[in-house]
């Protein structure tokens, strides 16, 4: 969060609030929680994001809804394509590298690592059409696959 601009937001999982400290964080400077336990739920909070665009919000979310263990890409779930057919806002894909030996899932602990952060060209979404959602999210997530290192690509 360090290295987001002003007048950013994040949304993470509602148990976030229980991590000590950083849930506390979280909470005070205002990041969305969504209860992932129920997808209907998360969809209908999600639609409070028009906030974003009538204050002029950045909104930083990681498409895998969650770490891996291993560092290597996951598959994106569908929260970034209703986000962005919701806002038309363009996508800014932030690949982040190295981050799970800095903090490894399931740890509390954070740890000294070299974390590598590539800000991509913005995607426009102001024309993204419902019924393509598969196709934004396999298109986005080989973006990211093309910039990982080779150590953090998906498992074949």
């Amino acid at each position: 969060m360090w290295l987001t601009p002003t007048g950013t937001v994040g949304v993470a999982k509602r148990e976030i609030i229980w991590y000590p400290l950083f849930g506390q964080l979280y909470v005070l400077a205002r990041h969305l929680r969504i209860d992932r336990s129920n997808p209907a739920a998360a969809v209908e909070s999600l639609k409070q994001l028009r906030l974003l665009r009538n204050n002029d919000l950045s909104l930083v979310i990681f498409p895998e809804g969650t770490r891996s263990r291993s560092g290597r890409l996951l598959p994106f779930k569908k929260g970034f394509v209703h986000i962005a057919l919701q806002t038309r806002l363009p996508i800014v894909p932030m690949v982040l590298a190295g981050t799970h030996l800095a903090w490894r899932k399931d740890s509390l602990r954070v740890r000294p690592a070299p974390i590598t952060v590539k800000y991509l060209p913005p995607i426009k979404t102001d024309e993204w059409e419902k019924d393509k959602m598969n196709e934004y999210i396999e298109m986005i997530h080989s973006l990211y696959v093309q910039h990982l290192p080779e150590a953090q690509k998906p498992s074949a």
